[in-house]
């Protein structure tokens, strides 16, 4: 997403309305409340005026000699040093501001001159130091702490920006109301709020709504917020205005976003005529637009047209492989890829070649890419995992384990490299070795559901008792997520055929209102009915027994085991006749039952697209 890109600009946006100013030009008629001799007071007077009719080289001849001869005289130095920044000497106000507090530490106007000279010089850490004495000194003016607020946003310290406005109000001119909204929508983005960044860039542009600027910083607030549907209406009308490409970016994200047809702006964009450097950063953030929305193949255009202005940018030429490979142009992707490899050669390119290579049945070729990345990056988690997922995928369980072990010495604290190899001992057939990896993957684990759901499927499937400690596992997180429809079926299930081996009722209660909570969480899922169904016969209320068994064949008619135990259950109850067309139907699912490799199979393709999905980020 270009989500950096936008919040740029509206940082950018509110920051231009807060430019170098000096703070005592606003108060340069107030007085000081400082006692002066009748003299000093119509120097000081006839040297302000000097200032207000624009002419600061008379006030400086006025005051220079002045401050020489009385330089205790605080209100004509500021004036001084304000005449100074008047005529850009900034070196020399800043020693009049400095030689104010010297004398008077305390001095508002002097602190909060000397921190805008600072900011206007663009030393950001000095101007905050200055401006945040100044603001927080008794008396000190609102605008002081908004020009406190503007610095600390630029040094991303959105936070205390955010407490420097606090109970501060709009005021003064809409040009002076419309940058307070701003600053406060910058901070907010910085705070990740896009929303209060858009309602407040809303009540800027509704003070002054022909401002092109403003719009296209208000399209690009709701842009952030999501609200794609007001974006779309600022940049649109923007862009059929102004054909400015920055508003038609904007402008295509937005429908994108609220899935409109975009083709329209797209071919509006491809026709704008910009200069070459303009042009290849534009194809790029084109691109990047239309690749964080899954549009790959309409990317490979601006990506194509980037990689002629610049032919040797490997990461164009990465993206355009990318782009290639999503939308299926597998020979297309391989060479773009090749190409980007002679510009230079990375981790992330050899990773890439390897899914481009797997793609198009190329194995061995898959293998050495992957076993490439792994070579370039040794201390990059993600690419020993897609060179195990590798020889998963081929069913080399073997040789997957040693890559496994061997990540495991780097990083024997991720929990993905543990559930990969417990999902390995799995596929392999050693359910007892998965079941203690996969108990260990879900404790490193921070949300720990995914090798929980994996953990359950296994110990479900076995023939023997569940392992207390994946009981423990699974019963504590179902506890703390009694909303996880999923897990609290695992829990009473397991917790069912473990009392079940040991003959022992006491928990029955509790094991029937777990899997209640599932039935009703999980209302189209067939399993927790089933089970339900088995408790009731177990405990022998056979009416209950009854009604849910129909329920689970109901729900699914393949079940092999919930016709043969209906069957049962209706002999029990004096049904002859509709125990033997169980029997019959319990006969015919049998043969469509699929055997235990078919469903390792299965898993073993949702743990495939599950582990790629989970593959940390390259650091």
């Amino acid at each position: 997403m270009l989500g950096k890109w936008w919040r740029e600009i509206l940082v950018t946006a509110a920051l231009l309305l807060f430019g170098f100013t000096s703070t005592i030009a606003g108060e340069q008629n107030q007085s000081s409340g400082r006692t002066r001799a009748p003299q000093n007071s119509n120097l000081l007077a006839e040297a302000q005026s000097a200032l207000a009719q624009g002419d600061p080289n008379k006030a400086i001849e006025i005051l220079s000699g002045h401050v020489q001869a009385h330089p205790k005289d605080i209100p004509a130095r500021l004036a001084l040093g304000q005449a100074y920044v008047i005529v850009g000497q900034n070196d020399q106000a800043e020693a009049e501001f400095q030689t104010v507090l010297k004398d008077a530490p305390g001095d508002v106007k002097a602190l909060a001159s000397v921190g805008e000279i600072y900011l206007h010089q663009g030393e950001l850490d000095k101007a905050e130091r200055m401006l945040g004495r100044a603001a927080k000194a008794r008396g000190s003016a609102p605008r002081i702490r908004m020009q406190w607020a503007v610095v600390l946003a630029r040094l991303h310290r959105y936070k205390e920006a955010q407490s420097a406005l606090a109970g501060l109000t709009p005021s003064g001119e809409p040009e002076q109301r419309v940058g307070f909204h701003r600053l406060k929508a910058s901070v907010a983005s910085g705070l990740g709020n896009p929303s209060i960044a858009a309602s407040e860039m809303e009540k800027a542009l509704a003070l002054q709504p022909q401002d092109e600027g403003l719009t296209m910083a208000t399209a690009v607030a709701e842009l952030q917020s999501d609200n794609w549907r007001r974006a779309a209406s600022l940049a649109e009308l923007l862009y059929t205005r102004t054909r400015d490409p920055q508003a038609g970016l904007v402008l295509l994200e937005a429908q994108l976003g609220i899935h409109w047809d975009f083709h329209n702006t797209l071919e509006l964009l491809n026709a704008s005529q910009l200069e070459p450097a303009e042009e290849l950063a534009f194809r790029q953030r084109l691109a990047e637009v239309l690749i964080s929305h899954g549009e790959f193949s309409a990317s490979i255009e601006e990506l194509t047209r980037a990689m002629q202005l610049d032919p040797n940018r490997g990461d164009l030429a990465y993206n355009l492989a990318l782009a290639q490979f999503r939308s299926g142009r597998l020979d297309d992707s391989l060479a773009s890829a090749e190409k980007c490899r002679a510009l230079g050669d990375t981790a992330e390119l050899e990773d890439l070649l390897g899914d481009i290579q797997e793609t198009r049945g190329d194995n061995l070729p898959a293998v050495r890419s992957y076993q490439a990345a792994v070579a370039l990056a040794p201390n990059e988690e993600k690419y020993r995992l897609s060179l195990a997922v590798e020889f998963v995928r081929h069913k080399s369980f073997d040789a997957a384990r040693v890559v496994l072990k061997q990540a495991e010495e780097f990083w024997p604290k991720s929990w993905r490299i543990q559930l990969a190899l417990g999902m390995v001992e799995y596929f392999a057939g050693s359910d007892e070795e998965a079941s203690r990896i996969l108990v260990h993957a879900a404790e490193l684990a921070p949300e720990p559901e995914t090798a929980l759901r994996y953990l359950g499927n296994i110990q479900m499937d076995q023939a023997s008792a569940p392992a207390p400690a994946a009981i423990a596992q699974l019963c504590e997180y179902s506890g703390r997520h009694p909303k996880d429809g999923k897990l609290q079926y695992y829990c009473g299930a397991l917790l069912f055929r473990r009392d079940y081996v040991s003959r022992d009722k006491a928990h029955a209660d509790e094991i029937l209102r777990r899997l209640h909570v599932a039935a009703n969480l999980l209302a189209k899922d067939a399993a927790p009915h089933c089970q339900i169904g088995r408790v009731y016969r177990w405990v022998e209320r056979w009416q209950e027994a009854r009604e849910e068994s129909e329920t689970c064949v109901r729900l699914d008619p393949d079940s092999a085991d919930g016709h043969y135990r209906l069957s049962q259950i209706y002999q029990h109850l004096g049904a002859a006749e509709r125990s033997q067309q169980e029997m019959t139907l319990h006969k015919a699912a049998s043969q469509r039952v699929a055997d235990e490799n078919a469903r390792r199979d299965e898993t073993m393709k949702t743990f495939i697209y599950t582990i790629q999905k989970e593959k940390p980020d390259s650091n």
